[in-house]
């Protein structure tokens, strides 16, 4: 039998590829509608964010609406990281196929012991089954921006190459996060504690609309 734990520990390094860490430390929840957060020209909603926290809670069993906070910091990051890595991939050219995804899905069926166990893996991770199917084209973009960077490292050097471009292009490109949710540090590509004025205000966790 698939050891689950270990399960969840691969697909979320798979779903990043090494890109950053998905950090699922205390963070603020939602207020009124609006804009989470931008990378570059794109906004990545409070609607947005409210769906994918949701479904979670209620793929897990729980009352969708329940304030929690690690959850929405985690959910907020992964966005965050999909954008930035969406938009770089089409600075250099990179694209993945649907037929590649569903390969690779196939490959965690065969590899984990079913489809199932795969879903679940990603919801412990804090992924909803609707939005697998997008943290699979995350890695795969990765693995392919790192083959377009250095294709001749090996798969630690086109990580670390990945990571570092990554890091130059969010820095050129510019993310802006809604203070309530904390502040995105550019540098380690991961999204922090909120600014220390609006700590006090936000020990009363904010309850998603």
């Amino acid at each position: 039998m698939t050891d689950h734990r270990s399960l969840r520990g691969r697909l979320t390094l798979a779903a990043i590829a090494t890109v950053a860490v998905v950090g699922l430390s205390g963070c603020a929840g939602l207020g009124q509608a609006g804009a989470a957060a931008t990378v570059g020209g794109s906004q990545i909603s409070t609607d947005a964010l409210s769906t994918s926290v949701d479904a979670v809670q209620e793929q897990r069993g729980e009352t969708p609406g329940e304030p929690d906070l690690a959850l929405v910091t985690g959910t907020l990051q992964r966005k965050i990281l999909t954008e930035l890595v969406d938009l770089a991939c089409a600075e250099q050219g990179v694209v993945v196929t649907e037929g590649q995804v569903d390969l690779a899905l196939l490959d965690y069926d065969a590899q984990f012991g079913g489809r199932d166990a795969v879903t679940q893996a990603f919801l412990d991770s804090g992924v909803p089954a609707d939005e697998i199917r997008e943290q699979v084209r995350l890695s795969l973009q990765v693995q392919a921006l790192g083959v377009a960077l250095v294709p001749d490292a090996d798969q630690s050097g086109q990580q670390q190459a990945v990571v570092q471009y990554v890091t130059g292009f969010g820095l050129q490109t510019g993310v802006d996060v809604s203070p309530r949710f904390g502040t995105w540090d550019p540098l380690t590509l991961q999204l922090g504690p909120q600014p220390t004025d609006l700590a006090a205000p936000l020990l009363t966790p904010l309850t998603l609309q």
